[in-house]
């Protein structure tokens, strides 16, 4: 019979090992991924909540991203069009949070053919044409409307 101390200290191994990761993600039993990424005011109240399925519904685009370490061209929904999705209105700013340091785009830098990029991760990062590469926030898990 196996100790409770011995099955805590394995559960705080495994979570070790798994790190913090994305947490916007996790995997069923059948192996298909939860990810997805929520659209809220600065004030919390959330305005709509996307999976891969759902992003993959939205009209998607493709730009060319020369300053990109690997793949030079970036597909999936334009961020602007996520975020009439969620139903946002007079957005005068984002912050789009994920696993890199969040980043905050204005008005105008959205007009620059902003995407939310699928990944070979099955999530997204945010990528633009305009945008430098060290703004780019990989695996994306919220994008706040006027923070």
């Amino acid at each position: 019979m196996r100790s409770i101390s011995g099955r805590l200290l394995r559960i705080g191994v495994a979570a070790l090992l798994v790190g913090p990761g994305v947490g916007a993600c996790a995997t069923d039993s059948a192996g298909a991924t939860g990810y997805h990424l929520v659209v809220r005011q600065g004030d919390g109240h959330v305005l709509g909540d996307f999976d891969l399925a759902r992003l993959r519904e939205l009209p998607q685009i493709e730009i060319e991203t020369p300053q990109s370490r690997g793949n030079q061209v970036q597909r999936g929904p334009e961020l602007r069009s996520v975020l009439t999705a969620a139903g946002a209105g007079d957005v005068s700013a984002v912050r789009v949070e994920g696993s890199d340091p969040a980043q905050t785009l204005t008005a105008v830098e959205l007009a620059d053919r902003v995407v939310l990029s699928f990944t070979k991760r099955d999530t997204v990062k945010l990528a633009g044409a305009e945008l430098a590469r060290d703004r780019w926030v990989r695996d994306v898990s919220a994008v706040v409307v006027n923070p």
